[in-house]
């Protein structure tokens, strides 16, 4: 990746019932690198607290926005 350059992507991600991320879905990005580099990190790392419907835990969609800045 290019340093010295910021960038913003915009994604949907499945959380599952465990807080883990299922699936990501690109809205928009500045690059196409970074849009790969975020769907990695959601994948790997990225837990949320899973949404519940009568106090059990449910699969749920958040759309997140997510600013890159690389330093060189």
């Amino acid at each position: 990746m290019r340093t010295g350059v910021e960038g913003i992507t915009v994604v949907k991600v499945l959380i599952g019932t465990d807080g883990r991320v299922k699936q990501v879905a690109i809205v928009s990005t500045d690059d196409p690198l970074f849009a790969d580099a975020t769907e990695r990190q959601a994948l790997r790392r990225w837990r949320f607290r899973p949404a519940t419907r009568d106090g059990i835990a449910v699969e749920s969609w958040k759309q997140m926005t997510v600013r890159f800045e690389l330093r060189g």
